[in-house]
């Protein structure tokens, strides 16, 4: 009942004899009275609590008179040309007022208007907008530290917006219901069918993630959070020798700094005539550049984890990848690196490394830990050999974007099952946890399964234990030798698979860029789970008797192992 078909081969009494192994082991801002939030988080403030006139149904009409957008830290010395745009049916007696300062809206002002204390200015962040911008006679200033603006007819208010501070270069629009950095738009979700996958795990197959790199004739597009894997760069090296486009684009700002190894590794990239460019300037469209994929000619790479030994170089780390041989998703990712590659937050790894310091590993080992000499040493054993390719539905997920709409949106239709694994989580009331809990609660099997790693463990165990009274099953990871620790992203949703760069914190999901593959196959769910299975089976699991008893029964169904006896996180 609790996996999903693993382990066919084996014997019920081997299921059985494991299953008694294991019962021996056994916010958003402070606003005013009456707001909505929107429900949205988004990077470094929250969504603007509000009141809105509402009609007699109880919604806000569009007529009505709305604070309908923000901008109060552009990219400008002391934020010059600040600007907000309200919405006014007809002409009237407006003013604005934030509790310190008070402003009057010209009289004559009418429709979507920006106003603004600076128009000139103003008009320049305006540029290929048409939106008028009249200017505020009165000293009515943006904070971009936060504030709470009303607008006022008569002397009553009508609208109030109140937000925290905000990052420069961001803008919120009602239309929106988010910030975004100046040059982000969001993608819609690009869907393929037939597309020819090949599932494959982490440690065990390090080559599959390298392979499309050395295979290469036409062009290699590498996105990461950092690169520092020898056996990656040699392949990029051995690439542009022969005359393959290779193009790296990289996180300027990770986690613990910019670690030595992936400067040397850029280095060697640059002298080898590889395009690299970092990810830092401002404003930045996204806080980390989190991703982990590769095109290569028609083929693309998608990941959870770094290319890293650790992680790519099957050093340490439980990951999952997918490979897709496919012209219609590589180009996908194509113009999505493009994008990102070519913004102008971007800069060349000579101008990054100009100005740059770099680090050796934190303590912790950073996103995950770097090891020892990147080798073709194998330290853990191949337990899970990648599935011939099988043809599938595939769907391209993004964020800051539609990612984390499009899972909680799958696994509010699960029929069946619902296994995910992740490091850690955003807590018991984190978005994709909660839909995690309604799924349990309306009897689907679900299952989580948590990062073991000594900086992760003491919280993800405060997790399960918060947990423990409801009917979703939460694990602590115990590897037992088969591999370092969980750094997998993934869920398998009934017969979907779930697979990418995205953690589970609100700011992963509205701030990062992540990529992620929806893989809609049930040969590639079944992969995928199999492999849970054996990770959930590996120790530290947390099962109550009742879900225990009840696998056995699920076990035993006539006499033999079938689809979905078994559950896996």
């Amino acid at each position: 009942m609790w996996i999903e078909s693993v382990h066919r081969a084996e014997s019920v009494l081997r299921i059985v004899v494991a299953v008694a192994v294991l019962i021996a082991a056994v916010g958003p801002v402070a606003g005013v009275a009456g707001a909505t939030t929107g429900s949205a988080t988004v990077p470094e403030a929250t969504e603007p609590s509000r009141i809105a006139p509402t009609d007699a149904a109880g919604a806000a009409d569009a007529t009505d008179p709305r604070i309908v957008e923000l901008y109060p830290n552009p990219v400008a010395e002391g934020n010059r040309g600040e600007y907000l745009v309200v919405r006014l049916p007809e002409p009237g007696n407006w003013s604005l007022s934030d509790g310190h300062h008070e402003a009057s809206i010209p009289s004559n002002a009418t429709g979507t208007v920006a106003l603004s204390m600076e128009p000139n200015l103003t008009r320049e962040h305006l540029v290929g907008r048409d939106v008028p911008v009249r200017a505020l006679d009165d000293h009515f200033p943006l904070s971009a530290s936060g504030d709470r603006i009303v607008l006022r007819r008569d002397g009553d208010p009508v609208d109030v917006v109140a937000y925290d501070r905000v990052r420069e270069g961001y803008r919120w629009r009602v239309a929106w219901d988010e910030w975004r950095p100046d040059g982000y738009a969001p993608r819609a979700p690009e869907r393929v069918a037939g597309a020819s996958v090949t599932p494959f795990v982490l440690p065990d197959s390090p080559d599959v993630p390298v392979e499309p790199l050395a295979a290469a004739d036409d062009r290699i597009l590498l996105a990461g959070y950092t690169i520092e894997s020898d056996r990656v760069v040699e392949r990029l090296v051995d690439a542009a020798a022969r005359g393959v486009k290779v193009r790296v684009l990289v996180e300027g700002t990770p986690v613990g700094g910019f670690p030595k190894r992936g400067a040397r590794a850029a280095d060697r990239l640059v002298a080898a005539g590889v395009e690299v460019r970092v990810l830092d300037g401002e404003p930045n469209r996204f806080r980390f550049h989190h991703a982990k994929y590769a095109v290569a000619d028609d083929r693309a790479v998608v990941l959870t984890e770094n290319w890293k030994r650790s992680g790519t170089g099957g050093g340490s780390n439980r990951g999952w990848g997918v490979t897709a041989n496919d012209a219609a998703i590589a180009a996908d990712l194509a113009a999505l690196f493009e994008n990102d590659v070519t913004g102008s937050d971007t800069r060349s790894w000579q101008a990054f490394r100009a100005d740059a310091t770099f680090h050796g590993p934190p303590p912790y080992g950073g996103d995950d830990d770097a090891g020892g000499p990147d080798t073709e040493e194998r330290p853990y054993p191949v337990r899970f050999d990648p599935p011939a390719a099988a043809p599938a539905d595939v769907e391209l997920l993004t964020a800051p974007g539609n990612a984390g709409d499009r899972i909680v949106d799958r696994i509010d239709a699960a029929d069946d099952r619902v296994l995910a694994v992740v490091p850690r989580t955003g807590g018991p009331n984190g978005r994709i946890v909660r839909a995690l809990r309604r799924a349990a609660a309306r009897g689907v099997d679900v299952h989580l399964l948590l990062s073991n790693a000594w900086y992760d463990r003491e919280r993800n165990r405060e997790l399960a234990e918060t947990l423990a009274a409801e009917p979703i099953d939460v694990a602590v990871a115990e590897p037992r030798g088969r591999y370092g620790k969980i750094h997998a992203k993934g869920l398998v949703i009934d017969d979907t698979a779930v697979v990418g760069s995205l953690n589970w914190n609100e700011g992963a999901r509205t701030e990062n860029r992540e990529v992620l593959l929806v893989v809609e196959n049930a040969d590639v769910a079944d992969f995928y789970a199999r492999a849970y299975a054996a990770d959930w089976r590996g120790g530290g699991v947390h099962l109550p008797v009742g879900t225990v008893a009840g696998l056995v029964g699920t076990v035993l169904v006539s006499g033999a192992v079938a689809r979905r006896e078994i559950a896996f996180v």
